[in-house]
């Protein structure tokens, strides 16, 4: 199979197209012809060799976490999935910029059937990450209100969706360009944080969800009501400042299950959750995708906003 292999430490300049060992699959896994897959701001770090100590690879590594396919292949002690089956799905040790996965059934789910190969590779990681920390770490309820920081980017974009479905107010700091954006996904208070310090201008709230970090970590934790719930995706949290302020504060580390998946599945089949695709480059060309990810910030609308997907024809 056809596969992008990191061949040393450092950035897009090190990755190769290059023909590789098809894997096989164990008694316990699935082997999945892979239709798409996405750009994961994780591949970048990895590669750069800085995960090295929190997420070790080892070269030649093939990177790739979200992904979308059709499995080619069942094991023996697989239940639940034939072959034929159209699935989506996240690997965070990487291998799904290629041709072919081995993989546990535990970490995939049936492909909504509303979304092609291309949307379905750009959901896995985003709305996971989303549903565990509002669900899973915060355990946000129906009235209360949360902060969401960075609400316009993958993550924050479902975060803003999941938390308006379930019934809270939801306040968006993000740059001003994307006010229009996570107001459509059901954002009901915005602050461009360029301009204005959301200390300054938000009441005490029940949950924070930081997706920035850095000092704004730092200055949310007096922002949240007693009892209430601050989770990270970028960085460790400070337990003394949570003691300080009685709040539950929780460094989130993705969890893939087949559980979150199913049922994020479900609310895309119901209309109840949108996808956002920005660009689409062919397996081959992931150099490009990998800078397009790290030029984001300078490009308008969808291309901005959308996750980057990359192609698979002719890899298998």
């Amino acid at each position: 199979m056809k596969a992008i292999v990191l061949t040393n430490f450092g950035a897009a300049e090190n990755l190769a197209f290059r023909e590789v060992t098809t894997p096989t699959p164990a008694a316990d896994e699935v082997l999945i012809r892979l239709q798409a897959s996405a750009v994961n701001k994780l591949d970048l770090l990895k590669a750069s060799g800085a995960m090295q100590a929190v997420f070790p690879i080892a070269l030649p590594w093939i990177p790739g976490i979200d992904f979308a396919g059709v499995i080619e292949a069942v094991g023996p002690q697989v239940q639940g999935f034939s072959i034929g089956d159209e699935v989506y799905g996240a690997s965070l040790p990487g291998g799904a910029n290629a041709g072919y996965i081995a993989i546990s059934p535990q970490v995939i789910a049936l492909k909504p059937r509303s979304l092609t190969f291309v949307e379905a590779a750009s959901v896995p990681v985003a709305a996971q990450t989303a549903w565990q920390v509002l669900v899973n770490d915060a355990h946000l309820k129906s009235g209360q209100t949360v902060l969401i920081h960075g609400g316009a980017g993958a993550v924050g974009a479902y975060a803003v969706q999941f938390a308006h479905q379930a019934g809270a107010k939801v306040i968006v700091a993000a740059a001003s360009a994307d006010k229009d954006y996570v107001s459509g996904l059901g954002a009901d208070g915005f602050i461009d944080y360029h301009t204005t310090s959301f200390e300054s201008v938000v009441d005490p709230v029940d949950v924070v969800i930081d997706l920035v970090g850095g000092d704004v970590l730092q200055r949310s934790y007096s922002l949240i009501k007693a009892g209430g719930y601050l989770v990270s995706t970028t960085q460790p949290v400070s337990a003394d400042l949570a003691a300080k302020f009685a709040i539950q504060a929780t460094f989130a580390q993705l969890q893939p299950s087949q559980q979150s998946l199913a049922r994020i599945a479900t609310l895309i089949e119901e209309g109840k959750l949108s996808v956002n695709v920005g660009e689409v480059f062919p397996l081959a060309q992931t150099a490009e995708g990998w800078n397009a990810l790290l030029a984001k910030p300078n490009k308008p609308g969808h291309k901005k906003n959308g996750r980057i997907v990359l192609e698979h024809p002719e890899t298998h």
